[in-house]
């Protein structure tokens, strides 16, 4: 069974593909969304709190070196931490996965305090022009929207079906990803034509952690 955590706010949208995908692929699945309120940011860190031990666990969403978030409305309720660094605790003996902005950095930073039995965390995952524009070096490449959009379908195809194939052991989860990975930075090079995609995908892969 699959513990999935997904962030509800308009930029992760596209993140419910990788759900859709999962459960095609047969994977039993429990969803838990955080929507844009106080109420729901606490009702599902309780529900963290009480899975098995374990457990395999995806959270689809933002995050920064020090901090996951939870969901945002752009009106009404901007987002805000959901688990903070020093609350990485709840996933003690868990098998993490997550699919975050920076979330390499928080794994690492948390890891000793937090004792999870296996991670995997990623660095940045520009999924809109305007991370890409807060990025100095992405900034001066030259990136299209269209990049963009197919690097977040990328996104969906190799972590979906990595974690179908793989999400009982992490090791395995890990090298097979960075396997598929490889194969679509080269369909981006060969195929698509597109330097920009390829190097998305590179940084991906480069700087995917398993702790």
């Amino acid at each position: 069974m699959i513990q999935i955590i997904i962030s509800i706010d308009p930029s992760t949208q596209f993140l419910f593909e990788i759900i859709t995908k999962l459960k095609s692929y047969s994977n039993k699945c429990n969803v838990y969304e955080i929507h844009p309120n106080d109420e729901s940011y606490s009702k599902t860190f309780d529900i963290i709190s009480s899975l098995e031990r374990n457990s395999r666990i995806l959270f689809l969403g933002h995050g920064q070196s020090n901090q996951l978030y939870g969901g945002e409305c752009l009106d009404s309720f901007p987002k805000k931490a959901f688990i903070k660094l020093n609350e990485m605790s709840v996933f003690k003996d868990q098998h993490l996965f997550l699919l975050a902005c920076d979330s390499a950095a928080l794994i690492k930073s948390s890891f000793r305090n937090s004792k999870m039995s296996k991670s995997i965390g990623f660095g940045g995952l520009p999924t809109s022009m305007e991370e890409v524009e807060k990025d100095k070096k992405l900034s001066s490449e030259g990136i299209s929207e269209q990049t963009i959009e197919d690097f977040k379908n990328e996104i969906v195809y190799t972590v979906s079906n990595a974690i179908s194939v793989h999400y009982q052991d992490f090791n395995k989860l890990s090298d097979y990803l960075t396997l598929l990975l490889d194969q679509r930075i080269n369909n981006a090079v060969l195929v698509k034509k597109d330097r920009n995609l390829a190097d998305l995908l590179y940084k991906m892969r480069h700087e995917m952690v398993l702790y």
